[in-house]
């Protein structure tokens, strides 16, 4: 299967598929879609934003594979592939999935290093933590 960087046309499509797959997902700014399709059908999906123009930190959220298609490599797939295009990413996940994002040199983030992000990832991320407390920090910087 192949990974497709996706273009506006491709916007609804995408949209259409973390609805299906019951994932609320949305484009945050300076988006960039990787999708893996199966003849003409989406399977698999990851965005990195950059939030900020001016901010040198991609924001990587909205990894998703169907549910048919899972435990088969595709989230590390695409992760590889936004691995070659993005130096410097960050993410919010459940500590269960560190396996996966340290194939792309990913690190769990303490606490205390929080405080260091830009102010707009902060308050995204304690944004998020209202949902879902049991989200953690994960990043790369280069």
């Amino acid at each position: 299967m192949q990974i497709i960087r996706a273009d506006k046309s491709d916007k609804k499509a995408i949209l259409r598929f973390y609805r299906s797959q019951h994932y609320s997902a949305r484009y945050l700014g300076h988006d960039q879609v990787y999708m893996i399709k199966q003849q003409q059908t989406i399977i698999a999906a990851a965005m990195v934003s950059q939030i900020q123009a001016d901010s040198p930190v991609y924001f990587l959220h909205a990894v998703v594979v169907n549910s048919h298609y899972q435990k088969q490599g595709l989230a590390s797939a695409l992760l590889l592939e936004i691995d070659k295009a993005q130096q410097s990413l960050l993410c919010f996940a459940k500590i269960s999935l560190a396996p996966l994002y340290q194939k792309i040199a990913m690190t769990h983030q303490p606490s205390k290093q929080i405080q260091q992000l830009p102010t707009h990832l902060q308050q995204r991320y304690y944004s998020y933590l209202i949902k879902q407390p049991a989200l953690k920090v994960f990043a790369r910087y280069i």
